[in-house]
């Protein structure tokens, strides 16, 4: 593995990741099947896999 697709929500302060995937069609498809359940919506993004704190740098976007 790779990478992985994360959807998660900006809409308040807890519980902001709503789902971690291996598969890039499924996470989008859980995306738009969660997303009218919060004020802005549901956002994906991908992550590089393996990830250490040891790590030279490490770019996330959200």
């Amino acid at each position: 593995m790779r990478q992985v697709w994360i959807v998660y929500h900006d809409s308040g302060p807890d519980n902001n990741i709503l789902g971690v995937f291996d598969d890039e069609a499924e996470a989008y498809e859980f995306q738009e099947l969660i997303a009218p359940q919060y004020e802005k919506g549901a956002l994906l993004t991908p992550f590089r896999v393996p990830w250490r704190c040891t790590d030279d740098a490490t770019e996330l976007r959200i």
